[in-house]
Parts: structure tokens; C-alpha cells; sequence
């Protein structure tokens, strides 16, 4: 079982991290269990250009870190992804890897049980989630739960005993959903349905030659489609 964590703060010490940490050092505990660790900030990730290059072949023409992580999580079972939120958004760090990362159009999260965390200080931490679960969502996950976390700059959540359970709790319940190859929400299986047959099929489809790098994609990630 392969769990990759990503952290999209700018801080190592911060609260994310911490958190993720908690977690990666819960689920490293179960067998069988393959953890890695990503920190954003230690890639070199260069901004979208917007060339659309991608769907054609495949990959980014830029020489950086962004496909190899998509390679990565692609290669996972289970993916947690945690950023703190800035101006009711993600972090920046992790949006110019969304736009790099191959996650919607190309269904990078297809049937991967996910989490979605975020850390905020004072208001709107649910809005930063919204914007994860989005992502997740409409990426083909099975998004499976989440963690919004209100916390002091520089704080160490994990002081809160609350805190520290909740982690554990969600951990084991991820372990065992990818393990036992558990049902996720419905009402996400629709939203996901309707999003991929209705809005982002027809569309890739219109571009026929365009967008081979993306049908290849579905191809091996066992999504059916017919031109």
C-alpha cells in the first residue's frame, strides 16, 4: 500500500507539517504500508505557461520536478495532501502545482482514497478546504475525509490532545477503506460522474489529436471512453 503525503507550506516546522507528519507517522506504523513524504517547497515547480502541450503528449515540455510528482502520487493508493490557508485559498506553492500536475482533465486521482488538510489562524480555513475538495473531487478521488484545523502561528497542534486523536482516528480509517477497498460518499460518485461524462469527456473528445497525451492517461488508468 502506497500513501504519498504532500505538503503544500512553505514551512517544514509549521502546523501543516506537523500534522502530516502525525499522520505519516501513524500510518507508517500499519504493514505493508509505503510512506512518502513530499514537501512543495523543496521542488523546483516553474509556473503554468499555458501551451496546453501537455495534453497532446503526454507531459510537460518543462524540464522541473511537476511531472515526477504526478508520476508519484499516480503510483499511490492513498494520497493526503495539506496546505495552510492563505487568503482563504491554498497555499501558493500548491496552486502552481494543481496547475501543473495533471489533476483534472487527465483524472491524475482516479479511485485514490484521499484527505484533504488544512491549518488556519483565524478565519476561513473551510474556504481553503472547499478549494481542496474540489480538486480532489473533480480528479476522479475517493475523497474520503478531511482535517481543518484553527491553530496560532507557530503553534504545535499536536499539543491538543483532540488534535492528536482526531489524526489517529482518520489514519486508521484510511488504512483500512484502501485496504478493504471500502465505498466512498455517493453523492461524491455522482459529482464525479456527471463532471467527467458530461462536462470534461465531451470536451477532450471535441479535441480529438489535441488532447492524445490525455486519452493515454485514461488508458491507463482504466477509464473508458469512446471517440
Amino acid at each position: 500500500m502506497k500513501i504519498v503525503l504532500l505538503s503544500g507550506s512553505a514551512r517544514k516546522s509549521g502546523a501543516t507539517s506537523r500534522i502530516l507528519t502525525e499522520f505519516a507517522n501513524n500510518l507508517s506504523a500499519k504493514p505493508d504500508v509505503d510512506i512518502t513524504f513530499v514537501h512543495i517547497s523543496d521542488l523546483r515547480i516553474e509556473f503554468c505557461l499555458g501551451c496546453c502541450q501537455c495534453y497532446k503528449n503526454g507531459h510537460c515540455h518543462i524540464g522541473d520536478d511537476a511531472d515526477m510528482l504526478s508520476e508519484l502520487i499516480g503510483s499511490a493508493d492513498g494520497v493526503i495532501i495539506g496546505t495552510p490557508n492563505i487568503v482563504s485559498n491554498v497555499s501558493g506553492q500548491l496552486k502552481t502545482f494543481i496547475d501543473r500536475g495533471h489533476f483534472v482533465i487527465e483524472q491524475l486521482l482516479k479511485d485514490k482514497y484521499t484527505i484533504g488538510v488544512v491549518t488556519y489562524e483565524n478565519v476561513e480555513g473551510n474556504a481553503a478546504l472547499k478549494v481542496l475538495k474540489k480538486l480532489l473531487v473533480f480528479s476522479g478521488a475517493r475523497y474520503f475525509d478531511r482535517l481543518v484545523i484553527k491553530t496560532p502561528f507557530n503553534s504545535n497542534p499536536l499539543l491538543n490532545k483532540k488534535v492528536k486523536s482526531s489524526i489517529e482516528r482518520k489514519a486508521e480509517r484510511l488504512y483500512v477503506s484502501i485496504r478493504d477497498s471500502k465505498a466512498y460518499s455517493p453523492i461524491n460518485k455522482i459529482t464525479q460522474f456527471f463532471a467527467f461524462n458530461f462536462v470534461i469527456k465531451p470536451f477532450v473528445l471535441r479535441k480529438g489529436d489535441k488532447y492524445s497525451g490525455v486519452l493515454k492517461h485514461w488508458g491507463n488508468r482504466g477509464i473508458k471512453y469512446s471517440k
